[in-house]
Formats: C-alpha cells, structure tokens, sequence
C-alpha cells in the first residue's frame, strides 16, 4: 500500500485550529467582559461595555423571547381572566364617553334656552325642547314636550332665540304640536325693516325643502332689496310685533308689478332647532 503525505491537509487544519483558537479566545474575553460590564471602576466598566455589546444584544433577545413563550403559556384562566378585567374597563370607557357627550350636549341645550329667555324676557315664556319629529314632514311640524299643564294654548307664538319658529296648533296634557312657518299654510304679517307696510309671508311647496319662504303682497309703491330684514307686524292675534322673523334673499320682478314677490330665509334654522319658547303671554 502506498501513503503519501499531504501538505495540504495539514495546511487546513492548521488554519482550523488557528480560526477556532481565535474564536475561542474572542468568546472567552467578551464573555469575561459582560460579567464585568458593570464594575466600579470606569475604565474596566467602558472597555467592558463596548466589547461584551454583542453578547448583551443576544442576551436581551433571548430573555424577551422567554418572556413572551413563558407569558404564552400562563394559565389559561389568567388569560381569560386578563381579557375579562380588559373588556370591562373598555365598556367603562364608553360608558365615560357617552355621559360626557350627555353633559356637554345639555350644556348646550341649557345654553340656548338661557339665549331664548334673555332675548325674549319681556314675555311670560315657557321653555321646552322638540322631543319627536316626522321623518317625512320635518320641516312643517315637530313636537314639544310642553303641554296644557305648562298654561299651553292654541295658537301661542313659538320663538328661538334667533327669531320666529311657528305657533302651537295642537295641545296635549304634556305634549304639543308646532305648526313652523315653513308649512305651506302658515301664513305671517310682516314688517320690512325698510318700509312701514306690512306684506304676508308664507310658506311655499317649492321653498320648504330649501328652508325658504315666501313674500307676498308686496305694497306697490314700496322698495325691497336683498338682505332687507323682516319682523312680525303684531297685526292678528296670533304672533306679537317685532320678533325677527328672516331676511329677503331674492326679489322677483320689479316695482309696481302685482305679481311681485320675495324669497326669505328665516332666521332660524328650523331643521336643527332642540329648544323653543312658548310665549304664554
């Protein structure tokens, strides 16, 4: 049998000793490192930090990865029992939500009925809020949660702090029912701010959906213009003299022409409004 010697071999593992030598050597003196990483001396404690760096970013991968497996494997109930305090505390959340919102939406409310007492405390007011509308006539009537016990009558003026609503066209013990001045039959004397006579507003088919009112019977002799504005005259029974009722948008036709007329838009929003008055009397 013939042998033959290879250099190369030997070459090879030479070099694998040597390379695991190193390795060794560098393991040994980093993990030297990381156990004196927090020594009181300064220098000792930064050459420590710098060299065993690569041995703690392991060593924190390692422990967070444990921590996750060991929290995985917890008992179940006390996994339960976390999502159960979890979702309790999100239902009292929402429960903190929804009574803020109450809070500040009747602080609003409370607001603008203090804006309807100032602006008409000259009347004896009762005040209430529209507590059902219909889906289909929102516009035409509402219900307040006024009724006869609240000294509540036919025909009484219905006002917002911004101006004129309606007038109460149905009456219940604790419930009445606001006619607006948008309902094609509603009809109200007026004054131009800029003239003394008075002309009929009413309120239009055409007009209703865009919270639009009609003004007609205009005095022939008379000058309106846009942004002229319009109070009740007080003439009838119904609504008292000069509560703001809205400002003219649009004239149609010309002076001295009898088919004349006005688009108005009224002061108030009639399709937002929550709070009214009642002047009783």
């Amino acid at each position: 049998m013939n042998y033959r010697y290879n250099f190369n071999d030997e070459k090879n593992d030479n070099k694998k000793r040597i390379i695991f030598v190193v390795l060794f050597f560098i393991f040994m003196v980093m993990f030297v490192a990381f156990f004196f990483r927090n020594s009181s001396n300064v220098i000792i404690n930064k050459v420590s930090t710098i060299i065993s760096k690569p041995i703690s970013f392991i060593y924190d991968i390692c422990t967070g990865t444990s921590l996750k497996i060991s929290k995985a494997l917890e008992d179940p109930e006390s996994v339960l029992a976390e999502n159960e305090r979890l979702k309790s505390e999100n239902e009292e959340l929402k429960l903190r939500d929804l009574e803020s919102k109450r809070i500040l939406d009747e602080n609003v409310s409370l607001k603008n009925m203090l804006g309807i007492s100032k602006e008409y405390q000259h009347f004896n007011i009762k005040l209430g809020n529209v507590i059902f509308r219909e889906h289909d006539n929102w516009t035409k009537t509402f219900t307040i949660n006024l009724g006869s016990r609240d000294g509540i009558k036919l025909n009484q003026a219905v006002v917002h702090k911004d101006g004129l609503v309606g007038y109460i066209s149905a009456v219940n013990t604790d419930t009445s029912i606001v006619t607006t001045i948008l309902d094609p039959t509603s009809s109200v004397s007026v004054i131009v701010s800029t003239i003394n006579e008075p002309a009929i507003l009413k309120g239009d088919l055409e007009q209703k959906s865009d919270n639009k009112l009609k003004l007609t019977y205009i005095p022939l002799d008379t000058d309106i213009s846009v942004s002229d504005i319009l109070y009740t005259s007080g003439l009838g029974s119904m609504y008292p003299s000069s509560i703001p009722v809205g400002k003219i948008v649009e004239v149609v036709n010309k002076k001295n022409d009898v088919n004349r007329y006005a688009i108005v838009e009224p002061n108030v929003d009639i399709r937002q409004i929550l709070e009214v008055g009642v002047i009783v009397d």
